[in-house]
Formats: structure tokens, sequence, C-alpha cells
């Protein structure tokens, strides 16, 4: 049995997009700037973008400092829709 796709799954590759590439988006649709999209990003563990899946953290090397950013799109919309806690 296939297992149905829901909210909280990718339905496919298309559905994640760098963070850069949400950023371009969002600038050129006014949904919101780089500056509050990168705050937003900054401060993903305490305002619950890690923890709903909508932001991913990958490391290309262990030894990275910085992880590389993606978006699953239908998580971000979810929780940009539905609120989210403030960054402090």
């Amino acid at each position: 049995m296939t297992p149905s796709p829901t909210a909280s799954t990718p339905l496919d590759l298309s559905d994640i997009v760098p963070f850069a590439d949400l950023i371009r988006e969002c600038e050129k649709k006014g949904i919101a700037t780089k500056g509050q999209l990168t705050w937003w990003a900054r401060y993903r563990h305490e305002n619950g973008l890690t923890s709903s899946g909508a932001l991913v953290e990958k490391r290309a090397n262990p030894r990275s400092k910085r992880p590389m950013l993606f978006v699953v799109r239908p998580r971000f919309i979810d929780w940009l829709a539905n609120g989210h806690q403030a960054a402090a």
C-alpha cells in the first residue's frame, strides 16, 4: 500500500527550493523583503520554521560552519498563513 501524501510531506522535489530562490520570488511578488526572510531564517529554531519542516538545513560537509538552507514550499506557506511566534 502506498502512503498518501499529507500536508507535512512534500509531493515532489519541485516543492523544495533553495532559500535564495525563495527570497527572489518573495521580493518579486512583494510578499516579504530579503531582510524579513533572513531575519526569520536566522531565528528559525525559535519561530517554528525548523520544527514545522518549512526550513531544512543541510551541510554539504560535516565540518561546514554554515548549512545550506532549503524551503519546503507547502510547509512555508502553512507556517506563514497560520501565524508564527515572533522572534525575540
